[in-house]
């Protein structure tokens, strides 16, 4: 690791000083093992530079890796999803680029991710939706694209959540896809996404942000009234078969013009928006077409 990171002061990390004795390393247990590596940039008065090695994944025993306000670069190491004890990640305001390993998804022990603060890039990877012990995931501030993460419905632990200031597009879903465990989500500000605000996006005192979008607001339907499916394809027909599928909804209110595309997911047909309008209780048809192709009225 010191000949992967240094810092703008020395640091004592060398084989006359025990491992217990260095800067920013804790040991526990019997025999002593490594369990956190904390630098602080602000805290240390130094920076760390360089990269993060990913030898840092054979460290079975670490609890917790904390480098805070310093100047990494490179990519965040796959080999992190290594660490299966580890409960704490916080890699915040550093320059690490690259994407997200999806690998990350196997730390079956983590409760806190902070990963905001840097430049990293490409989507959010889905499998950090299979952390069920994950309970603060802060992504904000870098340069992540892709749609909604609509996967954080999963996170049933989830008390803290935000994703603002990246380069995310597409609508906002419809039906609320944060947890009732959340306590504070921030999703605006810097995102791209197009359409209007759900109602639950600007009545649920747990999500900020949102205004800093510069959305209208969707509205919503008078008391419980949603819409119906008529007919279900689950799953979806082959991706190389035929582009477009009809399918008709019984709708019991007016159905905002915003609502414009429809997607499929892994295993069955997901729509989010529509293309067409009825009158409250009509019939419609809608064709719904797959993610990357257009919509049109049927």
């Amino acid at each position: 690791m010191k000949d992967t990171l240094w810092g703008t002061a020395t640091f004592n990390w060398n084989a006359s000083t025990a491992i217990r004795g260095w800067q920013g390393i804790s040991l526990a247990g019997t025999p002593q093992r490594v369990t956190v590596i904390g630098f602080s940039g602000v805290g240390f008065g130094q920076a760390l530079n360089g990269r993060l090695p990913s030898e840092l994944g054979n460290l079975p025993n670490l609890l917790q890796l904390l480098i805070i306000d310093n100047s990494l670069t490179g990519s965040i190491p796959s080999e992190l999803a290594n660490l299966s004890n580890l409960v704490q990640m916080n890699l915040s305001g550093n320059s690490l680029t690259g994407s997200i390993p999806p690998e990350l998804g196997n730390l079956a022990s983590i409760t806190h991710l902070r990963l905001h603060g840097n430049s990293l890039t490409g989507p959010i990877p889905s499998e950090l939706g299979d952390i069920s012990t994950l309970q603060l995931l802060y992504l904000a501030n870098n340069r992540l694209s892709g749609e909604f993460p609509l996967w954080v419905e999963s996170l049933g632990s989830l008390t803290d959540f935000s994703i603002q200031g990246n380069l995310l597009t597409g609508h906002i879903p419809l039906d609320n896809p944060i947890p009732s465990s959340v306590t504070s989500a921030t999703i605006g500000g810097g995102n791209r996404f197009i359409g209007c605000l759900p109602s639950w996006a600007t009545t649920n005192t747990a999500v900020s942000g949102e205004e800093n979008l510069g959305l209208p607001n969707c509205g919503s339907p008078p008391g419980e009234s949603v819409w119906v499916l008529d007919t279900v394809l689950d799953p979806p027909p082959p991706l190389g078969g035929v582009s477009k599928t009809k399918m008709t909804l019984r709708a019991t209110y007016t159905i905002p013009t915003e609502y414009v595309t429809a997607t499929t997911t892994a295993g069955r047909l997901r729509f989010r928006t529509l293309s067409a309008q009825a009158a409250s209780g009509g019939t419609m048809t809608v064709t719904l077409a797959r993610s990357g192709s257009n919509t049109a009225p049927a």
